[in-house]
This record gives structure tokens, sequence and C-alpha cells, in this order.
């Protein structure tokens, strides 16, 4: 941008539940990243666990992002899983009940670090404690006559809501539920404004739940080709093939459960059956307790100075397990993948709009928020559905057509290209020319 004067200090916090918004983050501080000439100076990722700390850790340059984990923080907002869906109860009792005195844990350790004193702008990703907290320091820089922070929320859904939702269902909607239900829905009030991602990511209904604050829409999905083709090379595809130990043309199956352990043992039939009947392409699966179980050692392995960690099924070689990449995300993987079986989770719904990869979607028991999005997919007409029995032996009939062969979905394909890509582009202007207006 011309004219910029100083160099800004940009905070993104992705919030604690699963790596889907934490992949999301990855994203937007790359791209923030590729805006050095306009005004990017230092970046910090806030996260609040050891976990994200990790998954944070090899994602970008030395310099100048930091990965800042806050100390002291011990019940941040996340979905207690268990094989099948979530544990409403446990979820509550931590992230909601516990809510009051996070805030207060977040508040004190953002201070301790000094993170608002030194921010430009700051991007929350569903982690409403740093709203409240933004909003306190800029009513202080107010009174000093300092430019205030520019921040934004940027998610697919509203935390107070979708926790009321799977409460009430549940018939736990208690008074103390109840209380600390409403201080969430305040705190995420003070954000100045909220970027949703677009339909099915965040379904139509959800832009109701902010009435009391600016909300607009992402003019498309985060990510796509371009990722991979920084990350792989310009032909991403064959790379990234190679790098799992892919060499001929069959195509390649992706099945997750998200990095969650709604899927832990669920997935055990489908890879029996694989191992009895080798299948007629490649299986990529990202379940690290079904690997642990098999006895899978996950190996690096390197292609064109890129490097992948993942091991086969010795008794289905088709069968490839994943682990990490370094310096990315899972989201490069998909310019190589040909069709995705998982559970609807925004990270994963995402990923694959933004490659064009078709979807088959298994239910997620007690989690309306992936329940939506399931269904805004189906009538988006980009993907086919299942119920989570069908998980499991006979499994394969969800993702093979009468020969044994990959489904192709090519319909569904098509569809998925009336959503546009990379709007992390557009975000990253956004955010720049927002806290070069002053806030």
């Amino acid at each position: 941008m011309p004219g910029v004067a100083r160099k800004l200090a940009i905070a993104v916090a992705p919030n604690e539940d699963g790596l889907g918004t934490s992949a999301w983050a990855v994203r937007i501080v790359k791209e923030l990243l590729r805006k050095d000439g306009d005004g990017v100076g230092r970046i910090q990722v806030v996260v609040a666990s050891k976990r994200l700390a990790e998954f944070h850790a090899d994602k970008y340059p030395a310099a100048p992002v930091e990965v800042l984990r806050l100390e002291g923080i011990s019940d941040p907002i996340r979905l207690v899983k268990t094989v099948g869906g979530v544990d409403v109860e446990a979820t509550l009792e931590t992230a909601v009940v516990m809510y009051g005195g996070s805030r207060r844990a977040y508040r004190e350790a953002l201070n301790a670090q000094r993170v608002l004193e030194r921010a430009d702008v700051v991007v929350d990703l569903g982690v409403p404690q740093l709203v409240r907290a933004v909003w306190e320091e800029n009513r202080r820089r107010q009174a000093r006559g300092q430019r205030p922070i520019a921040a934004v929320t940027v998610l697919d859904h509203r935390w107070s809501r979708t926790l009321s939702e799977m409460a009430e269902r549940e018939g736990l909607l208690r008074e103390d539920v109840q209380r600390a239900l409403a201080l969430m829905r305040e705190d995420e009030a003070l954000t100045p404004e909220v970027l949703l991602l677009p339909e099915p990511v965040t379904p139509t209904g959800y832009q109701a739940h902010w009435r009391e604050v600016a909300v607009r829409r992402l003019p498309g999905v985060l990510g796509g080709p371009r990722w991979a083709q920084q990350w792989a090379g310009r032909d991403s595809r064959r790379t990234l093939r190679r790098l799992l130990g892919i060499e001929d043309e069959l195509p390649v199956l992706h099945v997750s459960g998200g990095g969650t352990s709604v899927w832990d043992t669920v997935l055990a039939g489908l890879l029996d059956d694989y191992a009895a009947r080798p299948p007629r392409y490649h299986v990529a699966v990202f379940s690290p307790a079904e690997a642990r179980r098999r006895g899978v050692s996950l190996q690096w392995r390197r292609q064109a100075g890129r490097e992948v960690q993942c091991g086969r099924l010795p008794s289905a070689p088709r069968v490839i397990f994943l682990g990490g990449l370094a310096g990315e995300t899972h989201h490069v993987l998909f310019a190589g993948l040909d069709l995705v079986l998982s559970r609807a989770g925004g990270g994963t719904v995402n990923d694959a709009i933004a490659f064009r990869v078709p979807l088959v979607l298994v239910e997620e028991a007690r989690h309306c928020q992936v329940e939506q999005i399931r269904q805004a997919c189906l009538r988006m007409g980009i993907c086919r559905t299942a119920e989570l029995r069908e998980l499991g032996a006979g499994a394969r009939k969800l993702v093979e057509g009468p020969g044994g062969d990959l489904l192709a979905l090519e319909q569904e394909r098509r569809a998925m290209e009336q959503v546009p890509n990379h709007a992390e582009a557009w975000l990253a202007d956004y955010l720049l020319k927002r806290a070069q207006q002053g806030g």
C-alpha cells in the first residue's frame, strides 16, 4: 500500500477446538507475510494449549512470526469429544461453566506478556475471552487519545449459540449454564465486526445469530491451489502423490475424522475390509489413534525439498496413514486428493471446496453445528451423506461404484466451483486497510 509509514504488529488467535481454525489461522498469517511491503511487521500467533503451540511451531519462518503460548489457561472453549460425537455434559462443565474464570485467566495472561499493549491488529477465530480483553484495551486507549486496535472476529458460527443449542437439546440448559452463556454472548458482542465464511462452511442461519454487531461474509473459502504450488511446486499434485509414495495414476481417497477422537476405533471395520480386499485406489487416512492401534510407524518422506510424515498399513499397502507436514498443514495435500470421506467439520469442508475435491460426509452425533454444515453441503449439491452407523464394515459402498472403483462425483465437483477460493487475499488487504485507517 502506498504511503504506509510504519510496520504493524498483528496478533492472530485461533480457538482451541480441534485443528480447523488453527489451519485457517495459518492461511491468514501466511497471506499477511506476503504483504510485507504493505506494512506488516511482527505477527504473533496466540494459543493457550501445548498441542496448538506445537502445531504452529514449524508453520512459519522464524521472523517475523512468533508462536506465543499463554500460560495458565486451564479451561479454553473446546468441545469434549468421544467416539461417535460430542460429550455435551463434559463440554458444558469446562467450556461453559468455567468460562468466567477462563476469561479472567486469559486477560491476565495477555497482560503478563503485553500482547495487546503492542498490537495494532487482532484477529480472533472464535476466542470471546480475547474479544473482551481487546475491548477493554481500546477503552484505555480511547481515554489516552491513542489509536485503537483494529479488531475482527473470523469464524463459521457463534460459540454461545452453538453451545446453547447443544445444552438445550440434551436437557442441560441449567441456570449456571445459562449465566455463563450470557457472559460469553456479551463478550462476543463486543467485537467491532464479524467476518463469516461463506455457505456452506457457515450455514445461512448462523448469520442471524450475530444481530448485535456488524456482519459480513468473506468472498470465498480460505486457501486453494496457490498454496499447494508454493509448497510443492508447479506440478503440486504429482509432487504430493510422490511424497505419499504413490507412483501410479490411481485416484486417492482421503479419510479423516478431523483430528478429533470422534472416529477413534470407528474406522476399524473399514480398514479391516481394506486389508481383506485391497482397494483399486489409494486411501490416505488421518487417524493417529488407529495408526497407533495397528502399530503403523510414521516416517518422514522427502520429495523436491518437501517432507510429509506417513506410513503404510502392511496388510493393505495402498492404505497410507498421514502425520504432519514440514512447514504446512494438511490443506495443501488436497491438491493430490480425489474424494474425501469425513465428518462435516468447517475446516475439512473449507479445504475440500478450496481444491474442488468432492465430499462424502458422515453425521456427527450431538454436534448441531457440524450437522447444519452437512445439510448445507447437501442442499448445495457438493456432497453425498451417510449416517455414522454406515462407517465401518460395509462402508466402502459409500465411496465405491459397483465395480469397486472410487466414485468420481463429477457433478459435486462442478458445484464446488461456484464457491470462490483464496479469500485470504481479500482478508489480508481488508485488515491492513482497517489498521491504517485507525481501526
